[in-house]
């Protein structure tokens, strides 16, 4: 408050009588508040520590939706993320639909690029060959399933494993169509 007051302007009479009717305002703000304390809180009990309430399994429960603010209880499918009943489809469709486009998408335009430059259907193959194995090892790396690799071949475990990615991609995108 002290960058407010009036002494700081004396040189300026406009502005001394300007701060200090801004000075009376603040002034009187602080009796107010000090004449009309805030109310005490009430003391949390067993029952009201969680008012909120599930309306889909009717739990109590102390999270809420990110987007519509609704309680949401650890059986809602979208408790993890922070999506109600409603909203957690939705997110669930657009998310798989995006990972079939992420691995379908280059594989087929791969396939024209080379077709349009006359390649050899040998070289087509080896290169769909070489994607599927990319994308088999980034599916065994997410998931942690290196492992697996000690009991196969390497370069057929790659391809194989990039053949389910793109399987289960097209998969989730039909289960997650069904949401609704």
């Amino acid at each position: 408050m002290r960058h407010h007051h009036p002494d700081q302007f004396r040189q300026d009479p406009t502005r001394y009588h300007q701060q200090e009717e801004y000075m009376k305002t603040i002034n009187a703000a602080y009796r107010w508040a000090l004449n009309n304390p805030p109310a005490p809180r009430q003391p949390m009990t067993a029952r009201s520590a969680s008012p909120n309430v599930c309306p889909e399994h009717h739990q109590s429960s102390d999270r809420l939706c990110r987007r519509c603010r609704q309680p949401i209880c650890p059986k809602c499918p979208g408790f993890r993320q922070s999506l109600c009943t409603r909203h957690y489809p939705a997110v669930r469709r657009r998310k798989t639909r995006g990972r079939a486009l992420r691995e379908w998408a280059p594989l087929i335009a791969g396939i024209v690029a080379l077709k349009s430059f006359n390649v050899p259907g040998v070289a087509i193959a080896l290169a769909v060959g070489a994607y599927l194995a990319l994308l088999g090892l980034r599916l065994l790396v997410t998931r942690h399933w290196l492992g697996c690799l000690a009991l196969l071949l390497l370069p057929y475990s790659l391809v194989l494993a990039g053949v389910w990615s793109l399987l289960e991609s097209l998969r989730d995108w039909g289960r997650a169509a069904h949401l609704q």
